[in-house]
């Protein structure tokens, strides 16, 4: 009989001691899901702005504490029975504490079920659980992040795709526009050259034209010069007759009447002017 007595030691207690902690948060989920579901049974009875005053009067729960419940009926309520007993339930519910059922909470509901079926949860603790639901909320949030890369990857090359083709039409449009300019290019080149040419003959037949034109002017005005000098000499000649004539017949006329006067100074004079006349005549106007 003494050998079937397993020996206690500290490690036998704390497994007994666990075994307790798990059955006894099992129970508290069970009794956590029919709290949940009679305090949502009584807020939909209660009357608005009832509901805080009635936890904290009736069942000594603060309102996150009455939250917590909620959630709890919310997630597992469908999946046992309704019984004022909790005992006396026919068991549906995942075989998991108190505590790993508020840890599920945080896997959305539509997954919940899948991520249950996948994990060991009866042999996890709840430390190994809580990593596992972290671990896959960063996947989920790697595999978001994974999707939201590729449709913007997708985006920038379809964007990028679009700007080529935009690029393409634009180099095409540019190879025309070049081809075009290249051919007016070449259009004005022969206008440049044919024009070039053509000033070059007209430069000619204009020098050449100077040179008719410079000569026969430049002789049409040595001839008009020539007349024109001519007439300016003939017009002193003119002046200068007809002065002389004036003086000299005045001359005449004084000595004429002076003759009367004194006969010798006349003869002088006359004498006088003969001499000049005569002496001019010789030296200035070629004997």
């Amino acid at each position: 009989m003494s050998d079937l007595i397993t020996e206690r030691t500290p490690l036998v207690i704390a497994a007994e001691i666990n075994m307790i902690k798990e059955q006894t948060e099992k129970v508290v989920l069970n009794n956590a899901v029919e709290v949940g579901r009679r305090l949502k049974e009584a807020k939909e009875m209660l009357q608005h702005g009832e509901w805080l005053k009635w936890l904290e009067e009736s069942v000594s729960y603060t309102e996150r504490t009455a939250q917590r419940f909620l959630l709890v009926f919310d997630a597992y309520g469908d999946q046992q029975p309704a019984a004022l007993n909790a005992g006396a339930q026919t068991q549906r519910l995942p075989n998991m504490t108190y505590s790993q059922a508020l840890i599920l909470l945080g896997v959305p509901e539509e997954e919940r079920e899948q991520f249950i079926a996948e994990m060991d949860i009866e042999n996890m603790s709840v430390r190994e659980l809580q990593k596992a639901v972290k671990d896959r909320e960063q996947a989920f949030q790697d595999r978001e992040q994974a999707f939201q890369d590729r449709d913007q990857a997708l985006q920038e090359k379809a964007d990028l795709l679009k700007a080529l083709d935009g690029e393409k039409g634009k180099n095409t449009q540019l190879t025309k526009e070049r081809d075009t300019l290249k051919t007016m290019a070449g259009d004005l080149q022969k206008s440049k050259q044919a024009l070039e040419q053509d000033v070059e003959k007209k430069q000619l037949e204009c020098d050449k034209l100077k040179e008719k034109t410079s000569y026969k002017s430049v002789q049409r005005m040595s001839d008009s010069l020539t007349v024109a000098y001519n007439k300016v000499a003939a017009n002193k000649i003119t002046f200068l007759y007809e002065n002389m004539d004036k003086a000299f017949k005045e001359l005449a006329y004084e000595m004429t009447k002076f003759a009367s006067i004194d006969a010798d100074v006349h003869a002088a004079y006359k004498k006088m002017v003969n001499d000049f006349l005569i002496k001019a005549m010789q030296e200035r106007m070629g004997g």
